[in-house]
């Protein structure tokens, strides 16, 4: 029965038999593995603590534009999907830029839980929990005016407010908690049907929860493609820190990619790398939307990006500051709207190339030729926005040259530890920090330790010897 995968999934233990759907327990954990086949979606599923998901295989080619051959592979399909652009989604005002007035109410306010559920078709994580070899399929035809200021719709959410800004404490997913600890991986979103106006809201919606002192923690986002979506690609909202997104390909959104909204908070520890972004907000066409988007953080990295963008919208971009920037004027932009906060911020870019976007259309699906690409000529970052001082924005990294072992005077730590961080990783690290001027790296264990010591070539250092058997 299509709700009998729906319960085993938000239960807690593993039935003596689930047909061919298997669940095995080890220890605290369940690991649930899916056959190939189409499972109909009809809500928000939870997935609580200690539970993997797992799909017969992993549906993303080398050639990540390359469709599967799905009679293979484990799909999610939503049972349908929203159409209505006047539909009740978050409850955000009508002009989310203005205060609350007679002339500028809600959209609505008579949401439910149960409506949110229902809306948001997809996986709602909870903390250690993990989704892999799997696609998805939504079939929303728009972005709701309610959604507008984004407050989610996600493949994939992470429990916490459905008001961008928590404006209404009893509207939540899940217990509205911060959560730790969750892995997506090896998953492909919506192109198994034919039809190209369906797709989901966006990939990955971090929410934003009412715990100030808490983070969102530990999310890890490797080798997602999605081939459409009406809103962002990956969203990292509110307080958050420690994520990373790698290996991702993800193509005509309705705004931007790859995004940061920390907002005032404490987010940081933020990485996307090894990824692709082609045509942000083809969806609402290119009213709005760049390839990567800061709207406020502390310390987040963009390593070795490609994005393809079309012509920037100098016409009837929706926010028209600058030229419209915001509508692909540059790789990367630093907004300042939604309180962003960038005193003491620092940002790294390294190794990004900016291309221009080679598009047409065929039946209403978008073709892209992504072969030979050409630089665009337009800038890297755009920051003309914040003007409060603060922010740091450090443009490709420094380069470090090993010293063969342990310097006899490292001098003093600086920052905090990294781990799970290859070299380039402590590479762009090190050069983010001001006092740091050199580090120490274990290719064993991915280890990275900053030090304020200055040091050359020919630094004493220490080398260990073993006696000969």
């Amino acid at each position: 029965m299509a709700d009998d995968w729906v319960r085993l999934i938000e239960g807690s233990e593993c039935p003596p038999s689930t047909g061919e759907i298997t669940c095995a327990e080890h220890g605290p954990w369940r690991h649930i593995k899916f056959p190939a086949g189409a499972f109909t979606v009809s809500r928000q599923v939870s997935v609580p603590e200690n539970t993997v998901i797992e799909g017969v295989d992993n549906p993303n080619d080398e050639d990540k534009t390359k469709k599967p051959d799905y009679s293979r592979q484990t799909v999610f399909v939503a049972s349908d999907g929203l159409s209505d652009g006047q539909a009740c989604y978050c409850q955000n005002l009508k002009r989310t830029w203005e205060p609350l007035s007679p002339s500028n109410p809600y959209h609505c306010q008579d949401l439910t839980n149960e409506q949110v559920k229902s809306l948001r078709k997809g996986f709602l994580m909870f903390s250690n929990t993990v989704v892999k070899n799997i696609a998805f399929q939504g079939k929303d035809t728009l972005r709701p005016s309610d959604n507008g200021a984004l407050c989610g719709g996600g493949v994939f959410e992470t429990p916490g407010c459905v008001h961008n800004q928590c404006k209404f404490p009893h509207l939540m997913t899940g217990d509205g908690k911060p959560v730790t600890n969750v892995a997506i991986e090896n998953v492909r979103l919506n192109d198994y049907m034919a039809d190209p106006e369906l797709a989901s809201q966006l990939a990955v919606w971090v929410a934003q929860t009412t715990d100030t002192e808490t983070p969102t923690s530990d999310v890890r986002v490797k080798n997602l493609v999605a081939m459409f979506l009406h809103a962002d690609g990956i969203n990292f909202h509110g307080f958050v820190q420690n994520a990373i997104v790698d290996d991702c390909y993800i193509q005509n959104t309705g705004d931007d990619i790859y995004a940061v909204w920390g907002s005032h908070f404490d987010t940081k520890g933020i990485v996307f790398q090894n990824s692709v972004g082609v045509d942000a907000g083809r969806a609402r066409q290119n009213h709005y939307g760049s390839c990567v988007a800061v709207y406020g953080a502390k310390e987040a990295t963009f390593r070795n990006l490609k994005c393809f963008a079309p012509e920037q919208n100098t016409r009837d971009c929706y926010d028209s500051r600058h030229n419209g920037e915001t509508c692909n004027g540059c790789l990367g932009i630093i907004k300042e709207s939604f309180d962003a906060d960038y005193s003491g911020s620092v940002f790294t870019f390294t190794d990004n190339k900016f291309y221009v976007l080679k598009r047409w259309e065929e039946n209403g699906h978008q073709i892209y030729d992504l072969t030979n690409p050409e630089e665009t000529g337009r800038p890297e970052i755009c920051n003309n926005e914040w003007t409060k001082g603060g922010l740091t924005i450090n443009v490709d990294v420094a380069s470090y040259t090993s010293l063969g072992g342990v310097a006899v005077d490292e001098g003093n730590g600086v920052g905090t530890a990294k781990y799970d961080c290859d070299l380039s990783c402590c590479k762009a690290y090190c050069t983010s920090q001001p006092a740091c001027n050199s580090f120490a790296w274990s290719a064993q264990y991915q280890q990275c330790f900053l030090k304020d010591a200055v040091l050359q070539e020919g630094s004493a250092v220490f080398t260990t010897y073993i006696q000969n058997q």
